[in-house]
Formats: structure tokens, sequence, C-alpha cells
């Protein structure tokens, strides 16, 4: 693993990631050793000083490691780590539960489960270019396939405020798939490693908020919101980019959503196809 590095505001996405793929799956194993009744408290306790003090988690994290484990506190590196562990973390509670048996939402379960699974495996694929081109063909292929699943899903919103939370979401997670890309090709320049491992977070946080805009209008079960770490804060970014956008010219408007996803059918269902533009 490459250095570790400072937990900026450009590594935000792997600051979300800590909290469930480092410090929940600790603090779920204290019932082994007989400490499960503080459990619940821990979690929340994390998960507020994480909402007030964005970069917490991080900054605890390492400052664990140097204290206790001096040898690897210069190689880990948190946005690689939390990358990995993406494969091996339980994320069932993030997908749509069983209590909607419809096929979309199957569907949707599948394939953002193996985008995930996909991008957690770059850490790996990355040493071999033949290996990580291949790898980068199948997260696009995920990426646009996720996509249409959530198109599907649309039918099963009942308000208007749901399909708009839906859509806008979509622009999102399609934004930070454009990103990805760029990084992509910044990257076959410069071999910057660490800013792909961001970019792939950043698409694993989008992938949940996505995942829990469904699971709010689609699903009758209160959401668990300490799944869901620095959400205020991507809210806000979503504002400040939703004002930003309505602020320009229309046309450039327009032109840019059509870049962004193909136009929408006929009965008004969310644009679901996704240029990648790898090559």
């Amino acid at each position: 693993m490459t250095s570790m590095d400072d937990g900026t505001s450009a590594s935000t996405p792997t600051n979300a990631l800590i909290l469930p793929d480092v410090i929940y799956p600790v603090i779920e194993q204290l019932d082994k050793s007989g400490y499960k009744d503080i459990q619940t408290d821990l979690r929340t306790t994390f998960f507020k000083l994480e909402e007030l003090y964005p970069g917490f988690s991080r900054s605890f994290l390492q400052t664990f490691i140097n204290k206790e484990m001096p040898s690897l506190s210069s190689t880990i590196n948190m946005n690689e780590l939390t990358l990995k562990l993406e494969k091996y973390c339980d994320k069932s509670s993030y997908f749509i539960s069983s209590s909607r048996s419809e096929q979309e939402f199957h569907e949707l379960n599948i394939r953002s489960k193996n985008l995930k699974r996909i991008l957690s495996r770059i850490p790996d694929d990355i040493n071999e270019k033949r290996e990580f081109l291949e790898t980068i063909k199948e997260i696009a292929s995920a990426i646009k396939k996720t996509l249409d699943s959530v198109s599907n899903t649309y039918q099963y919103f009942k308000t208007a405020d749901g399909r708009q939370a839906l859509e806008n979401e979509k622009k999102e997670f399609i934004k930070y798939s454009k990103n990805f890309s760029n990084t992509l090709k910044a990257y076959f320049r410069d071999s910057k490693r660490d800013d792909v491992y961001i970019a792939a977070n950043h698409l694993l946080v989008q992938t949940d908020y996505l995942l829990r805009t469904i699971k709010l209008y689609c699903e009758t079960d209160t959401l668990d919101d300490c799944l869901y770490p620095l959400l205020s804060h991507h809210q806000n970014q979503s504002r400040i980019i939703s004002s930003s956008r309505y602020s320009s010219n229309s046309n450039q408007q327009s032109h840019n959503i059509r870049q962004s996803s193909s136009s929408s059918s006929g009965n008004n269902r969310p644009t679901s196809s996704y240029e990648t533009g790898y090559t």
C-alpha cells in the first residue's frame, strides 16, 4: 500500500466509508468479547461525532494505528484500504429488502452489488495494465446496468417528490461516474493511483445514496441513518450543485443533461444510459 494520506476534503468519500467498512465491523465483534450491551451506544456515538466533525473516524483510526502499529503507519493508505474492504463487509442493510419481491428490485440489488465488487478489485488489478483495462470495461458495463435497473424501479415511486429525489440522485451518480472516467484518463498519463481510489470510493458512496433514496420511498421499514455518515454533507453539496446548475443558461443546461444521460422515454421515466468515455 502507498503512504497514508491526510484526510483532506478531497477524500470525503473515504471518510464516509471508514465507519461502515472499518469501525462498525469491529463494534459488531464486541458481543463475542462480552461487550454487546455497549454496541449500539458506541455505534451511535461514532456516527454523531462523524456528523459533527467530518473525518473524525478517519483521524481516530490513523491515531490508533500510529500508536499501536507504528510500523504500518507510513504504509497504510486509507483510500485504498476502504476500497479493498468493501468486498469483505456485510452491506446487506444498504440494499432493497426482501419485502419488495418485484423482479426490478431484485435485479437492482444484484447489479449494484456487482458494481461494488468490481470497484473493490481496483487496488489488486491496477498493477497489471491488461487486467486493469478489463476491470475498467467491467466497471463501465456495471455502471450502465445499475442505472438501467434504477430506471426500472421508477414505476414504484408514488409521489412526485420521490421521483424527483430519484432523478437528483441519478444525476449525482452520473456526475461521479464521469469523474471516475476522467480520473482514469488522467491516471494513464500521471499514474496517480490515489486519485483513482478516491474516485472509486466516490462511486461506492453514490451507489449507497442511490439505493437509500429507493429504500426511503419504496420500503416501509425505518432507515438506519447511522449507515450513511456524511449524508448531510452530501445533501448540502447536492443543493449547491443544483443551485449552480439552474442559475446557468437553460439551453446549456439541457445540453449538459443530454450529454450525461439519454433522452427520457415518452412516459417521462428518468434517463438511464451512461456514456463512459473511457476510450
